[in-house]
Order: structure tokens, then C-alpha cells, then sequence
């Protein structure tokens, strides 16, 4: 048998037990640190492994987060063969023991006799530019949270500091609102015009202009005859400046996510479909990866969680089901935006005729939505799997 190297992943630092072949450790378990020197000291214990029984060994290890990437790196760096393992599988492979006991050394050796007992199949690579494009998606969904919340925050202040203030704009978060409140708010003058003319993305004439700037000066005026509290105006200050930061990093970040976008021909495919745009299209395939991966549209239905968990002992049958939700929930999140985006003035034909069917039905709304998003990425997994763009 060829000689196996189980390796339990932790922040920092795995433990890993080698074997010559089954139920025939090499050593004790050794604890790897995540750095140049743990690398080489698991580097010389595989060479020692290998002088041995003469065969190249082979390393199991679990997907454990972002943790794993490292040790995966330096493995691939290297030229050795590993397997990565579904944290799902090895925990089910853990839990056929009888005796309950959890230790990292003993989760090193079930991983390897996983591989002796041919549970553990080779794992697909793909293109890095998936797992950057998903840093970018992530990050830019992170500091989208941050802006929604800074907005309710800021508009709590606002209507204590400068109530008339929100009925300037339709959009009092837009930058040249932003911008405008700013200005007020630290008690300066500007060109009003100016500003309000350069920082509209749409063409604005300017007797438009003008009329919101006599608005603001009236607003001014009586706002400065009521003297708010100068403690509260700091505190909206320090928020609108937040906002326009954080509307900055936004701007930035999407304009890497387009250009990452570019370089992949799967984003443009899903964006064939309507209703999804670049952002929707970019954390879709960041998430999923690459398709080759999937067999069939079913395994990535499992992969976002959207599958039924079905329940069924003896004569008994559940009647109800809920999705197993153990993939990606990202993923599950941006397909059901997607869904949503699709069904707004009819713009995916295809999966509002599928709602109105479900609806028909009986089912409630989040239960069609679901399905809907169970449809779209079947249609997903079509284009991909085909490479041809999403026809009506």
C-alpha cells in the first residue's frame, strides 16, 4: 500500500501522522507550524517517509477555512500529490467510531484511513483568478454592510441635526449630496452650481442649479438661526465623512472586480442572463469556481445548498422539506438577489412565468423564490457547461 500522511489543519499550525501503509504509523504525530521552517521540517519527514518504503506519499488533509491555503501552496510548490477532503465527509467518517473521542492527532489518522478505505477522490484545480475575484466579492459585500448601516446611522443624525436637509436631493447619500452636507457642516462657502452640476452623473441644466441653491441658502439660513448642537453636527460631520470614504473603497473595488471580470469569459456568460449585472455575475462565479468541477447541475445545486434535505424512516415520510443550506451561503444570497433583479419588470421572462406557476400553486413567496433560484442555476450550469451566452 502506498504510504499516507494525514494532516488535521488548525490557524497556524496542522498536526500530521504519517503511515507506511494501513494501521502502520511512521512515528508519532508532529505538530507543523504554518512558516518556512514547519514547511521543511514536513518536507524532511516526508523524504524520510518516502527513503522507507520507496513510494512518494501521499498527504490528506481537510479544507479548513483559509487555513489550509498556505500548507496547499507550499504541496503544490513542491510537486507532492494530496487530496483535499469535504469537512463534511470527514466528520461522517469520524462519527462511525464508537468511542467519542476528539483529538487533533487522532483527526490526522481518520483522514488517512479515509484514503486506505478509498473514500478520498482527487480534487479539481482551477484558475487563481476565481479566489481573487472571490477576496474582492467578499470584501466588497463587507463594506457594503458597513455603508448601509453608516446610512441609517448618519440619517438618524441628519434628521436631528439639519431636518430640511433631506428633501434636497432624492438621494441625500449621493456624493454630491454628501459632498454638499459637508461643506455646510464645517461652516464654509463654495460654488454651489458648480458642484452641484459637476458631481450629478446625469445632465442637469442649470436653472435646475440654481433653484437648488436658493433652496440651500434658505435651508442655511434657518438652520444656523436654530443653533443645533455643535457636539451633534461633529458627529454627522465625522459620518458623512465615513460616507464618502467608504463610497471611495466601493468605487475602487468594483472597478477591480470589472477588471478581474474581463478576464474571465464566465462572468459575461452568466451576465447574458437578465436581470444580473456585473457584481451579481462576478460573486456568482467567484463562489462556484470552476465549473468542471460539477458533473451535473444537481452537485451544484447541493454545493449552494439549495437541495431538499429529504426525510424518510420506515413508513414514515416527512411532508415538509427545508433546503440543507451546507454550501455556500453567498452563493445562495446572490442567486436569490438574483431571482429578485429577474422577476423587477419582467426581465427574466423565463423565471417570472416560473414564479407565477409556483404562486399558483399555493407556495409562498420565499418558498418560489427558492425554486427559482434552484431553475436560474440550472440555467447557470447550462451556459457554462455549453459556453454559449443565455438565449431567450
Amino acid at each position: 500500500m502506498q504510504p499516507v500522511v494525514g494532516v488535521d489543519v488548525a490557524k497556524g499550525s496542522s498536526v500530521a501522522q504519517a503511515f507506511r501503509k494501513r494501521n502502520e504509523p511512521f512515528g508519532k504525530a508532529v505538530d507543523i507550524m504554518h512558516e518556512k521552517s514547519g514547511f521543511e521540517q514536513f518536507s524532511g519527514m516526508l523524504d524520510m517517509l518516502q527513503i522507507e518504503t520507496g513510494l512518494a506519499p501521499v498527504v490528506v488533509l481537510e479544507a479548513t477555512g483559509h487555513y489550509h491555503r498556505a500548507l496547499v501552496s507550499y504541496l503544490d510548490r513542491s510537486g507532492y500529490t494530496y487530496y483535499i477532503v469535504n469537512p463534511l465527509q470527514s466528520k461522517r467518517a469520524k462519527g462511525t467510531q464508537l468511542r467519542k473521542v476528539k483529538t487533533d492527532a487522532l483527526d490526522a489518522w481518520h483522514l488517512a484511513e479515509m484514503y486506505y478505505r478509498g473514500d478520498v477522490k482527487p480534487h479539481r484545480t482551477w484558475d487563481e483568478t476565481f479566489t481573487e475575484l472571490q477576496h474582492l466579492t467578499r470584501q466588497h459585500e463587507f463594506i457594503t454592510g458597513i455603508f448601509v448601516q453608516a446610512k441609517l446611522n448618519s440619517r438618524a443624525l441628519l434628521e436631528q441635526v439639519f431636518p430640511r436637509y433631506e428633501g434636497l436631493f432624492s438621494n441625500v447619500f449621493s456624493v454630491t449630496s454628501l459632498t454638499i452636507l459637508a461643506r455646510c457642516l464645517e461652516g464654509g462657502t463654495a460654488d454651489w452650481i458648480k458642484i452641484i452640476q459637476g458631481g450629478t452623473r446625469k445632465s442637469r441644466s442649470q436653472q435646475w442649479a440654481i433653484e437648488k441653491v436658493g433652496k440651500l441658502e434658505e435651508m442655511l439660513l434657518d438652520w444656523k438661526e436654530a443653533r443645533r448642537s455643535p457636539s451633534q453636527s461633529q458627529a454627522l460631520l465625522g459620518m458623512v465623512t465615513l460616507l464618502l470614504t467608504i463610497i471611495g473603497q466601493l468605487d475602487e473595488l468594483e472597478q477591480q472586480m470589472e477588471e478581474m471580470a474581463a478576464g474571465l469569459p464566465e462572468v459575461e456568460l452568466v451576465k447574458s442572463i437578465p436581470g444580473i449585472g456585473t457584481k451579481l455575475a462576478a460573486a456568482i462565479v467567484a463562489e462556484m469556481g470552476d465549473i468542471r468541477q460539477f458533473s451535473d447541475a444537481k452537485q451544484l445545486v447541493a454545493f449552494a445548498g439549495l437541495d431538499p434535505g429529504i426525510f424518510s424512516s420506515g413508513k414514515f415520510t416527512a411532508t415538509s422539506t427545508r433546503i440543507t443550506k451546507r454550501g455556500s451561503k453567498r452563493l445562495r444570497r446572490s442567486l436569490y438577489l438574483a431571482v429578485q433583479c429577474g422577476m423587477r419588470k419582467n426581465a427574466n421572462e423565463r423565471i417570472c412565468s416560473y414564479y407565477e406557476k409556483k404562486r399558483k400553486e399555493g407556495k409562498p413567496y420565499k418558498v418560489v423564490v427558492i425554486a427559482c433560484a434552484n431553475k436560474l442555476l440550472h440555467h447557470i450550469f447550462a451556459i457554462l457547461q455549453k459556453g454559449q451566452p443565455y438565449q431567450v
